[in-house]
């Protein structure tokens, strides 16, 4: 039965693999398009994890299936001075911790757009052995 998961997209590889592993149990997203996504992200939500970019992920895209422990969201101002300019930017860090429930596969994207908070149905795969 399909499920309803925030999308991040373009995570490496190695990042999934350490998240399957239980290595790692928090990720850091700077990228504007998860950005915007996981600051919609409440404790619980499911979270669908892809190694595809953003606009290449279309049904039958495989990733991770996450639950949602904990967020944390970090703004950092950089300062760069000459003698003749100034110049500050501001960037917005989304630390999500995660508890990894599974593998799945998307059925149906939803908004799949730059600054858009993008969202999938979900499908969860199970394997078996043969026999």
């Amino acid at each position: 039965m399909p499920m309803r998961c925030l999308v991040l997209t373009g995570i490496s590889k190695r990042i999934i693999d350490n998240l399957i592993k239980r290595f790692i149990r928090t990720v850091e997203l700077r990228s504007a398009h998860n950005v915007a996504t996981a600051l919609k992200a409440e404790q619980g939500d499911s979270i669908f994890l892809t190694s595809a970019k953003t606009f290449d992920i279309d049904r039958g895209t495989s990733g991770v299936i996450a639950r949602v422990v904990g967020k944390e969201v970090i703004s950092h101002s950089i300062v760069f001075a000459t003698e003749s300019m100034i110049q500050e930017s501001e960037m917005t860090v989304v630390r999500l911790k995660l508890d990894v429930r599974g593998v799945g596969r998307i059925i149906r994207v939803y908004n799949a757009g730059i600054l858009d908070m993008t969202e999938a149905d979900i499908v969860e795969v199970s394997y078996f052995d043969a026999r």
